[in-house]
């Protein structure tokens, strides 16, 4: 742990139910307590079960151990019962409780002894860069800080592979190497057969694109991303720079952000008031409000899916600087099956509120299109998932 309030509160809360007294409980400080001072930030979330000794599971994902995480937010908690994948977190951990300074370039700086290795060489020791996808029914993991962003980029060619679909969640926003993969057209779809489908063909015909599902805790801000367009064309990289308003406007992508339910009221057509009530926030997050998953699947409904998941939020700083972990799990379509389940009750959730608060005109001067709030008495809804030059066609027949 990091020393902070927090953790001193956490100290006070483990010596209340498991010591007789905080005096008793700093006699066992070096070996209960084991601060981390070296890391830009201590990010993982991960518990690792012994049995006699030996390593045999892993809790891990993107849960953090306070009430914001497990009752005000989106969050992931996965278990993997694999002695070897639980051996690696354990080698990781003992690493970490060294305390060994992050990043090779801090090393001078570090007061630690100038001998130690840092945890960037660490890590990649542990597990080296990979090159390609990963083996079919195979569980890999990747522990940060690394010496260079090759990890991102790897996360990024990943995404770019997708032949079927991508089904992301971003808590901070995208970083750059994804989001120039998002502003591009996909491959196209018919290269992958979608599985559990015996009511279609196995090898999907159609000219559209693949779909990505891209599923944020807030809506993007225009006037932080223009501050981040000047910021990279000062850096003479504006060409390359693209963000969520550059990737939104793709018809292979599908965004939803976080969001309640506006309090305007409405009035229907006999001038009653409407029945419809606001929602609010628990009040638990004070910095997060809605989606802190850091997950993506590609190819979810494939034979060969691939889940990325854990505690860093691909970013550049999540992997270079920050202690973390991810998983990949490649061709378990079981678990794909969860996470694909999880992510589009949570995209279809926010996705209905976020054109709902736009009909109402949230943030618009001007009135929206009532589709979302008047209830369609024909079949006009039905006709984009019937016309093969729509996304929701793909939609239909990606989900028949």
């Amino acid at each position: 742990w990091v020393p902070d309030k927090t953790t001193s509160d956490t100290q006070r809360a483990i010596d209340a139910v498991g010591f007789q007294s905080l005096d008793h409980a700093r006699i066992w400080h070096h070996d209960t307590f084991i601060e981390r001072h070296t890391s830009s930030i201590m990010h993982n979330k991960f518990i690792i079960l012994l049995r006699d000794g030996t390593p045999v599971e892993v809790w891990t994902g993107s849960t953090n151990f306070t009430e914001s995480a497990i009752y005000g937010q989106s969050n992931v908690g996965h278990i993997v019962r694999d002695e070897d994948v639980a051996q690696q977190y354990l080698a990781y951990w003992n690493k970490l409780a060294l305390d060994p300074p992050g990043r090779s370039k801090r090393h001078s700086g570090s007061s630690h002894d100038e001998d130690a290795v840092p945890m960037d060489e660490i890590n990649e020791q542990l597990q080296p860069d990979p090159a390609g996808a990963q083996p079919h029914d195979s569980i890999t993991v990747f522990f940060s800080p690394r010496k260079t962003s090759d990890l991102l980029n790897w996360y990024a060619d990943r995404m770019g592979d997708a032949a079927d679909s991508v089904h992301f969640t971003a808590a901070f926003g995208v970083s750059q190497p994804l989001a120039r993969v998002l502003n591009q057209d996909g491959k196209l779809s018919n290269e992958v057969g979608v599985r559990r489908s015996p009511r279609i063909a196995r090898r999907i015909k159609t000219d559209d694109k693949l779909l990505r599902y891209i599923l944020l805790d807030s809506q993007p801000s225009e006037h932080s991303s223009e501050k981040s367009r000047a910021s990279a064309e000062k850096k003479g990289k504006g060409n390359d720079y693209c963000d969520y308003f550059d990737f939104k406007k793709l018809k292979s992508n599908r965004i939803a952000y976080g969001a309640v339910l506006s309090g305007r009221k409405e009035e229907v057509e006999d001038a009653a008031p409407s029945s419809e009530r606001s929602e609010a926030l628990t009040g638990l997050s004070t910095f997060v409000d809605f989606v802190h998953t850091k997950f993506m699947v590609i190819d979810a409904l494939t034979d060969n899916p691939t889940i990325i998941t854990g505690s860093a939020n691909f970013s550049i700083a999540s992997t270079e600087q920050n202690d973390e972990n991810m998983l990949v799990v490649q061709g378990d379509t079981a678990v794909a099956d969860v996470y694909f389940t999880e992510f589009m009750r949570l995209f279809d959730h926010f996705y209905s509120r976020d054109k709902r608060n736009e009909s109402l005109g949230k943030g618009s001067k001007s009135p929206r299109p009532r589709a979302w709030i008047d209830v369609v008495e024909d079949d006009s809804w039905m006709k984009p998932y019937f016309d093969p030059s729509n996304q929701l066609f793909r939609e239909r027949v990606l989900l028949s």
